[in-house]
C-alpha cells in the first residue's frame, strides 16, 4: 500500500471508530441529565480545569522547543505557541486533512531549510514520549488502587510499568543516540503534562460535586488517553471508557461520561483558537 493511501486508510478507520463510539455512547446518555450537570458545574473549579489544561499545553510547547533546538530550528515563544495552536486545530477539526504534527514538521522544514525526515522523526519521538509518560504514571497510580486482589498484583503492575519505561527510553536513545539528555528532559516534561491534565480532571470532578473515587476517574482518563491513538483526536474513546467504566465500578454513567465530555469541550475550545493562524501567517524564522 502506498504511504499516502495507507495514511488515508488509517485516518478513515480512526474517524469511523470515533463516530461509532460517539453514536453508541451518546444514544445511551440521558441528555437532560447531562445538560443539568454541565449547567450546575461550579464555575471556579471549572475555570481551574481550563487553567490546568492550558498549563499542560504550555509545557508541551516547551517540550517541543527543546527537541527543535537540537535540529537547529530556532523559534520564538510566540511563534512556537501559534504553531502549536494551529497544530491543535488541525488535529481536532480537520479529519482526513494534514495532521497537526505533520504540518508542523513540514512548515519548520520549509522555513528553516532542514531535513523533513529528521524533523519528522524528532516530532514523532516527542509525541511518543507523551504516551510513554502516560503508561508510567498509570503504573505508579495503580499502587494506590484498592482491589479485591492481593496488593502484590499492584506492585507487579507498577514494577512492569517502571521497567518498561526504562527499556523504551533506552531504545529511543539508541534510535536518537545524540539526544540522550533531551529524551530524559522530554520524558520529565511529559510527566508534568500528565500531572497538569490529571489536576484538570480533578477540577472537573470537583466542579460536578464528585467527592470520592478520584483515583478511579483518573485511571479511566489515563486509559482513555492511551486508547485515543486508535480514534480521531480521542473523540468517542474517552467518553466510551468513562461510560462503560462507570458500569464496571458502579458509578453514575451519565456523570462519568459528562466528565469526559467536559474535557473534550475544553480541548475543542482551546484547539479552535488555532483557526486564527490558518489565515494569519506565522513568522517562524527567528
Amino acid at each position: 500500500m502506498k504511504p499516502k493511501l495507507k495514511k488515508q486508510f488509517v485516518t478513515t478507520i480512526k474517524i469511523l471508530v470515533s463516530l461509532g463510539l460517539i453514536a453508541l455512547v451518546f444514544s445511551k446518555l440521558d441528555w437532560s441529565g447531562v445538560r443539568l450537570i454541565l449547567k450546575s458545574a461550579n464555575p471556579i473549579y471549572f475555570a481551574g480545569a481550563v487553567i490546568f489544561f492550558l498549563i499542560s499545553q504550555l509545557i508541551s510547547i516547551f517540550r517541543f522547543n527543546i527537541f527543535m533546538r537540537k535540529v537547529g530550528v530556532r523559534l520564538s515563544f510566540e511563534a512556537n505557541s501559534k504553531l502549536y495552536l494551529l497544530g491543535m486545530f488541525y488535529n481536532f477539526f480537520l479529519p482526513g486533512g494534514v495532521g497537526g504534527d505533520a504540518y508542523k514538521a513540514f512548515a519548520l522544514s520549509k522555513s528553516h531549510k532542514k531535513s523533513l525526515k529528521k524533523i519528522g522523526q524528532v516530532v514523532f519521538v516527542e509525541r511518543f514520549l507523551g504516551i510513554v509518560a502516560i503508561g508510567f504514571v498509570l503504573g505508579l497510580l495503580i499502587l494506590f488502587l484498592k482491589t479485591e486482589y492481593s496488593y502484590f498484583w499492584n506492585l507487579g503492575i507498577a514494577f512492569c510499568g517502571i521497567i518498561s519505561t526504562i527499556i523504551i527510553l533506552k531504545l529511543i536513545i539508541r534510535f536518537l543516540h545524540t539526544y540522550k539528555k533531551r529524551v530524559y528532559i522530554g520524558f520529565f516534561y511529559s510527566v508534568l503534562i500528565q500531572i497538569a491534565q490529571l489536576i484538570c480532571i480533578f477540577c472537573i470532578l470537583k466542579s460536578f460535586g464528585i467527592d470520592d473515587n478520584y483515583l478511579i476517574y483518573i485511571l479511566l482518563f489515563l486509559t482513555s488517553s492511551i486508547l485515543s491513538v486508535i480514534s480521531f483526536a480521542g473523540l468517542g474513546i474517552r467518553e466510551a471508557v468513562f461510560f462503560y467504566g462507570a458500569h464496571l465500578f458502579n458509578f453514575d454513567p451519565d456523570i462519568s461520561a459528562t466528565v469526559a465530555l467536559a474535557f473534550s469541550i475544553i480541548t475543542a475550545i482551546v484547539s479552535f483558537v488555532g483557526i486564527i493562524y490558518l489565515f494569519k501567517p506565522i513568522k517562524m524564522k527567528k
